[in-house]
């Protein structure tokens, strides 16, 4: 019966940091974006994004069909997103007495979060070129993401937006990772008090 106990929290604890990364990275997305200065053309158009108005700006056929793309990927980012924040709040929740288990969760879930996201980071940083084509590939395999460099989307969002915005959330989300991390310290000083 104690070793299914440890293999069942071990397995708990292989999906809390298999989520946590993620669910991180997306709510650093999300704080980011929100908290952004953002020119007027940029507003209307992640408003847009986020179906909470039409698009009045004089976009062509194929920037509103990539905008469109870009809607039905923001939407799928809102569901893992919400999904994530699900599993996670039900594992803590399930292992808020258990401070010993908690802990582990906190500081293998923080690690881990440092560690991927340090990785696509560097990458990102040493070349986010490729890393910016390698993702449009991915996600608009249609091909409906280049335009040229004076077309109103690429005017609207230049690459520097992209590359600033991106810094600002890797950041983010490996500073949460690293609270993450000083709670599960917070929580073995507080027990190691009780003792």
């Amino acid at each position: 019966m104690k070793n299914i106990k440890m293999n069942h929290n071990k397995l708990i604890l292989i999906v809390f940091c298999i989520f946590l990364p993620l669910f991180l990275l997306l709510f650093s997305y999300k704080v980011v974006l929100g908290l952004s200065d953002l020119t007027e053309n940029q507003q209307e158009t992640i408003d847009f994004l986020n179906n909470k108005q039409e698009l009045n700006l004089n976009y062509t056929t194929n920037e509103v069909s990539h905008l469109e793309d870009v809607k039905g990927v923001m939407n799928l980012i809102d569901y893992l997103f919400y999904f994530r924040l699900i599993i996670i709040t039900l594992i803590i929740t399930y292992y808020r007495k258990n401070k010993d288990q908690l802990k582990k969760l906190f500081k293998c879930g923080g690690i881990t979060t440092l560690i991927s996201i340090g990785l696509i980071l560097l990458f990102v940083l040493i070349s986010f070129n490729t890393t910016f084509t390698i993702f449009h590939q991915i996600f608009f395999p249609q091909g409906n993401w280049l335009f040229p460099i004076d077309s109103l989307l690429i005017q609207t969002f230049p690459i520097g937006f992209f590359i600033g915005i991106s810094v600002k959330i890797f950041l983010l989300t490996m500073g949460l990772g690293s609270i993450f991390i000083g709670v599960s310290y917070y929580l073995k000083y507080v027990r190691s008090k009780r003792n």
